[in-house]
């Protein structure tokens, strides 16, 4: 990887995971170059055996499940300071496709530099850990919301959780973010059909709660929307530990209050 593409990366995982990383971490994990994918191209395919992982720099991908009847399902959609494909690499088969839904730059990430990462890059393994984790929690509230949520609240649950997301990595205002999801896309994710999403956008803008037009997500009722969708975003919170508590607690001694490390 060359020198400017390296920064690139760094400063990346210092803007979006506030990761600082040392001289050892760099050469471990970012010794290639930075991988760019055109959208609509596929990432890492379903069933594929030899892969790698990737840190997401910059643009937005989904994971994909292709059945056999030739249908898709949408299982989340990967946003920038995401990490992709490090949850299932000892698998022998990647059990689902990532596909990129805009231009996206990856760092890649080989299984052996995880390795040697995880011995003595505690700060950038911990945010590895905790990445695979909250996947597991995001996977497991569209569950829920694809089978005991109406559409309506699962829509705007889906909608907050991506502002969340969006915002804890200091990406876009909460109350109004791009979203480059097609209807198709995001009704997908959300087990709907494009009309009835459609249907269920307009009644959500009638409550007043909010708006999804031209790839942009406005919420004009945030308390409004939160109640009426049951929406505690505890699930995307990284717990304290003491290797991270330092990352955690600013010079006041307080918590810095994200959730995330952040550099000094």
């Amino acid at each position: 990887m060359a020198a400017a593409e390296n920064k690139t990366t760094l400063d990346q995982l210092r803007r979006i995971r506030g990761i600082d990383i040392d001289t050892s971490e760099r050469l471990a994990l970012f010794r290639r170059k930075i991988v760019t994918v055109e959208a609509g191209d596929t990432i890492i395919f379903e069933g594929q055996e030899k892969r790698r992982g990737y840190f997401l720099c910059s643009g937005w991908a989904s994971s994909v499940r292709h059945l056999i009847d030739g249908s898709d399902q949408i299982l989340d959609v990967r946003i920038p300071g995401d990490f992709i494909g490090i949850s299932d690499m000892r698998l022998k088969h990647a059990p689902h496709a990532t596909e990129a839904i805009t231009r996206v730059e990856l760092a890649p990430i080989s299984f052996r530099a995880l390795l040697s990462m995880s011995a003595g890059a505690g700060q950038l393994a911990e945010a590895i850990l905790f990445s695979i984790n909250c996947d597991m929690a995001i996977i497991s509230e569209h569950l829920v919301g694809v089978a005991r949520r109406n559409p309506q609240v699962r829509t705007a649950h889906f909608l907050l959780e991506l502002s969340e997301r969006l915002t804890r990595v200091g990406i876009d205002d909460p109350d109004c973010f791009h979203c480059p999801l097609s209807q198709y896309l995001m009704a997908d994710v959300l087990g709907l059909t494009a009309v009835h999403l459609n249907r269920t956008l307009r009644q959500l803008r009638e409550r007043g709660f909010v708006s999804f037009k031209s790839a942009t997500v406005d919420i004009r009722d945030r308390a409004g929307m939160i109640e009426f969708a049951g929406f505690d975003p505890s699930y995307l919170h990284q717990a304290q530990s003491r290797s991270a508590i330092s990352g955690l607690v600013g010079p006041d001694g307080r918590s810095n209050g994200n959730g995330y490390f952040r550099a000094n």
